[in-house]
């Protein structure tokens, strides 16, 4: 059967437009396809934009593909990382996953130290929808924070132990020397008062140790009594006059203008924060040193001073002397360690 030229000639056209059609509709498909490949990729790299966490993606052939501003801020870049443990690690990793057909979950956190922060690394291998592998993942996080909070918390239990055992020793010491002179006889008065300075002592520590965690729950409140610095101080100083007299030291108190120093504050609070200051004083100067404290005002501004003839404050402990439960490392002129007794709150409780 032969078709008329002109009728063939309509059938190769017909057939040539459904295919042109046809590769046109594919071509939009495909163009579809890719506008909506090109739209996740970039909802992907806007949330890896976005978020604070470090993010990090390497092929199965250790090729980097991926990492997100927030790696380059923590990390310092691509180079600092493969210099870096982590990148040893990453490396470690996908040589370890890269023999097992399982797909690993993201693994513990792993602590290392860059550039002078903590950082909190988890590890993954990633796979497609298919389960084939991609390569290996690894999530930052920038923990210093919380790392150097662990380590206060460590700090302080061990320096409110040794606080805590002071006092309760000399307590038990005393009450078994009492219990020992039988019922006839009375307690000797310095025995008595011995026992009494040391739950005073306790007292003192667990109403500071609730002044800590009111300061913690932003709840602090501050009274506005008439008072009297020139009376705080010197309350202050007969209140610790046992710990300076163990200590060998003098003292004296210096005001400008007592008049001046009538004001209106909290009693309680102020002598807690001064406090802490003359105690700090004691604990960090040597046997025959010399301790003052000294009020004046110059208009609406009031000064308050310990000052003492101690060791002073390293450069080195300086950055840190407002830290919670920071110790710094104390030496006399001729070298000599002072391991001073205390929770390392000397400064940060009377800023606060």
């Amino acid at each position: 059967m032969h078709l008329k030229p002109s009728l063939e000639g309509s059938i190769g056209a017909w057939a040539q437009n459904v295919e042109q059609r046809s590769a046109e509709e594919r071509n939009r498909l495909l163009q579809r396809a890719l506008e909506r490949r090109e739209s996740e990729v970039q909802r992907l790299n806007a949330v890896l934009a976005t978020i604070e966490q470090g993010v990090i993606m390497q092929d199965d052939e250790g090729r980097l593909v991926l990492m997100n501003e927030a790696a380059r801020n923590l990390l310092g870049g691509v180079k600092a990382f493969w210099e870096s443990e982590l990148g040893m690690l990453f490396n470690q990793f996908r040589e370890v996953t890269s023999v097992s057909d399982e797909i690993i979950p993201l693994s513990e956190p792993t602590r290392v130290q860059i550039n002078n922060r903590i950082i909190g690394a988890q590890l993954a291998a990633v796979a497609d929808e298919k389960g084939a592998r991609l390569g290996t993942l690894i999530v930052l996080r920038d923990v210093t924070n919380e790392a150097v909070s662990d380590r206060l918390k460590e700090q302080f239990v061990m320096a409110i132990s040794h606080e805590l055992r002071t006092p309760m020793a000399v307590i038990k010491g005393v009450s078994e020397v009492i219990l020992e002179q039988g019922e006839e006889t009375k307690p000797n008065r310095r025995l008595l008062e011995t026992l009494s300075r040391n739950v005073d002592i306790l007292d003192r520590m667990i109403v500071e140790l609730l002044d800590i965690s009111e300061l913690d729950a932003s709840n602090f409140t501050v009274r506005a009594d008439p008072l009297d610095l020139e009376d705080l101080l010197w309350a202050t100083v007969n209140s610790m006059q046992p710990e300076i007299k163990q200590a060998g030291l003098d003292i004296s108190v210096m005001v400008r203008d007592q008049n001046a120093l009538r004001i209106r504050g909290d009693m309680q609070r102020l002598r807690w924060a001064v406090g802490h200051l003359l105690q700090n004083a004691i604990r960090y100067t040597e046997e025959g040193g010399h301790l003052v404290l000294t009020a004046n005002r110059a208009n609406d501004t009031i000064t308050l001073q310990v000052v003492d003839t101690g060791v002073g404050i390293s450069e080195r402990d300086m950055p840190h002397i407002f830290e919670r439960f920071y110790r710094g490392e104390a030496r006399t002129a001729n070298g000599k360690l002072i391991d001073p007794r205390g929770w390392g709150r000397g400064y940060s409780s009377p800023k606060k």
